[in-house]
C-alpha cells in the first residue's frame, strides 16, 4: 500500500504553486461578488460550471440549482456573510465565515469547501454549525 501522503510532494512543483494561484485569484474574486455583494447570480455564472456537483443534501445538482437555494437564503436585507479566512490548496479551496440572518442571530459557522477545474468551481462540500452563546474553551467560532 503506498503512503498516504504520496502525493504531497506534488505540491513542491513550480505547476502546483501557479494552479494554486489562478485558484485562489478565482476565489476570491467569486467570495468578493458572492459573500461580500451578494450577488450570487453573478458569481455562480461567472465561475461555477454549469453541471456543479454539490454534496449539500439540502440542494441538487447543478449551478442554476444552487443559485435558487442562496438567493433565497439570502433574499433578506438582514442577513450578513463574514469571511474569517480563505485557504487555497492547488484544486481546492476553502471559505472560512460566520452567516448570520440578522444582528440578533448568533449565526452559523460554515465551511465552504470548493473544488476547481479548468478555471471553474466544479465541485462543492459545506459543513456548517449553530455559533454557542459560550464554548467550553471560551473561544469564537470565527
Amino acid at each position: 500500500m503506498p503512503p498516504r501522503t504520496a502525493g504531497i510532494t506534488e505540491s513542491q512543483s513550480p505547476e502546483y504553486a501557479a494552479r494554486t494561484a489562478r485558484n485562489r485569484a478565482l476565489l476570491l474574486d467569486f467570495v468578493r461578488l458572492y459573500y461580500d455583494e451578494m450577488k450570487v447570480r453573478k458569481a455562480f455564472e461567472r465561475y461555477v460550471h454549469p453541471d456543479y456537483m454539490q454534496h449539500n443534501p439540502a440542494v441538487t445538482d447543478g449551478r442554476e440549482a444552487a443559485i435558487a437555494h442562496l438567493e433565497g437564503l439570502l433574499a433578506r436585507p438582514t442577513v450578513s456573510m463574514d469571511v474569517r479566512r480563505i485557504l487555497v490548496d492547488g484544486d481546492y479551496g476553502f471559505v472560512h465565515l460566520i452567516g448570520r440572518q440578522g444582528p440578533e442571530d448568533p449565526g452559523h459557522a460554515l465551511m465552504n469547501i470548493f473544488r476547481f477545474a479548468d478555471g471553474l468551481i466544479v465541485e462543492h462540500w459545506d459543513v456548517a454549525q449553530p455559533v454557542p452563546a459560550t464554548t467550553a474553551s471560551g473561544r469564537g467560532m470565527g
